[in-house]
């Protein structure tokens, strides 16, 4: 059995009221069309078709890391279901691929999950089967093609809502708009299917009652979960799918060993890996393609991005991390922002409000208060004081400072980069370094001091009188 897939991804999802397309809108750091785009290619051994409107080169933009499996399609007018798969049809006997049963899902409905889609594949091949589709039971069916079945479970036919008669609007069995179906079956019915009177477009569920009219065998699968078909038409919408994939993803991790205090209140991206004995505190967001090793923890409220944690690192609570790395044992935090390209070796740890970027940090290093490490190479046992600052930027370029094994930069020290401070060199407080420092040296470059006997006495002295001047008399 030779499956293609085609996936329905032509809606305007003008009720999302944003420029960007409905599909495109992302959940767990995926576009939503990216989720039964990657349940067609590893269910079906045959190619996925997504059909699109306007949005087309955009959606194919989205979608490029998996082009090599996709065919794209585009609906030139929004003529209903049947008219997109169609669509999809013609698309892969365009570029002549080879299938004999066709999996059809919808674009908005990023829930569906594989164990789902798999259920639904398991032996029709051998059914006998022309056709079966999805159906769940719905709290609400409102809005839900019923689907219909003589009292012994035959089912003879799916009700649009719109089209319920009598006692029908009771039904809570629904479709889920998510087919199985053999593709000369559905050829004949898209070769056949009409217009619905009543809603104007060629409709996809009519494809029930043209394969039982044809003598076909027609089947449900009926989903655990009615959850799994949450789809997105606006921002609420949205919200409540972000819910329950994340509710999903965050079991699936706490089974695998991830400690979670809040796991409600707790955002990981499916690109991300997590090793056991992670624990991640209240509002922790993991994003993109994060690694955190076994035995770290993050802190509550703390942001972390395309970050790398080695084993045993420790983020405390309000950091935010972009393309940094860490490897075993460091210690970020409170409330530090590491930017894009920084390292930090064993051991090395950053304080309290700091920043860092594009900048190496050695092994057992601290830079422990209100620092902007930027552009640095800095070596091993380095210590570097409060209020630290590289100046890296001269207004056109950056500059790199180069800061040698075992140095001790004392506190409000500015480093004017290009600048090289030597090996077991030492900085004093307060200065402004704008010349390498020797290994083993001190580098101070103060303004003198100076000290004026009782001058503040004096000026004490005159502003008292001044106000004792300016108060009112008693008489």
């Amino acid at each position: 059995m030779n499956i293609a897939s085609v996936i329905m991804a032509a809606g305007k999802g003008v009720r999302m009221k944003s420029a960007l397309p409905k599909v495109l809108h992302r959940v767990l750091g995926r576009p939503i069309v990216e989720y039964p785009v990657r349940l067609g290619l590893e269910c079906c051994s045959g190619p996925c078709c997504v059909v699109c409107g306007d949005s087309l080169p955009q959606i194919r933009e989205a979608l490029a890391a998996q082009a090599n499996g996709i065919v794209m399609a585009r609906q030139e007018q929004a003529l209903g279901t049947a008219d997109a798969v169609a669509a999809g049809i013609r698309a892969l006997d365009a570029e002549a691929r080879d299938f004999d049963t066709v999996l059809i899902l919808n674009g908005d409905v990023p829930g569906l999950s594989k164990e789902s889609v798999e259920g639904l594949l398991a032996g029709f091949e051998d059914s006998g089967e022309s056709l079966r589709f999805m159906a769940f039971r719905a709290p609400d069916p409102t809005g839900y093609g019923r689907v219909l079945r003589e009292p012994n479970g035959r089912v003879v036919g799916i009700r649009e809502h719109k089209e319920l008669r009598g006692n029908e609007a009771a039904i809570d069995l629904v479709n889920a708009g998510i087919y199985l179906v053999r593709a000369g079956t559905l050829r004949n019915f898209l070769a056949q299917v009409k217009v619905s009177p009543i809603q104007g477009e060629y409709l996809l569920p009519d494809i029930v009652e043209f394969t039982l009219a044809a003598g076909g065998l027609v089947d449900i699968f009926t989903l655990k979960d009615h959850r799994e078909m949450l789809g997105v038409n606006n921002r609420a919408d949205l919200a409540l799918v972000l819910d329950f994939l994340r509710e999903r993803r965050n079991f699936q991790l706490m089974v695998s060993g991830v400690g979670m205090d809040d796991p409600a209140s707790v955002t990981v991206d499916l690109g991300a890996e997590l090793d056991a004995d992670v624990q991640l505190e209240r509002d922790v967001t993991i994003r993109g393609r994060c690694r955190i090793g076994q035995g770290s923890r993050v802190g509550q409220g703390s942001v972390l991005t395309d970050t790398i944690l080695g084993p045993g690192t420790t983020v405390l609570p309000y950091c935010v991390m972009e393309g940094t790395q860490t490897y075993i044992g460091c210690t970020v935090g409170p409330f530090t922002h590491t930017r894009s390209g920084t390292v930090l070796s064993d051991g090395a740890k950053l304080g309290n409000f700091v920043e860092t970027k594009k900048s190496r940090i050695g092994k057992g290093s601290k830079v422990n208060h209100l620092s902007y490490i930027g552009d640095a190479l800095v070596g091993d046992k380095v210590n570097i004081g409060a209020g630290t600052i590289t100046c890296n930027y001269d207004g056109y370029e950056k500059h790199q400072t180069i800061i040698g094994d075992g140095v001790f930069i004392g506190s409000d020290v500015k480093l004017v980069a290009p600048v090289t401070v030597g090996a077991g060199a030492l900085v004093a407080a307060g200065s402004t370094i704008t010349k390498d420092v020797p290994d083993g040296a001190l580098g101070m470059a103060r303004s003198p001091q100076e000290n004026l006997p009782g001058w503040a006495e004096e000026r004490r002295r005159r502003k008292d009188a001044v106000k004792a001047a300016k108060k009112p008399s008693d008489h």
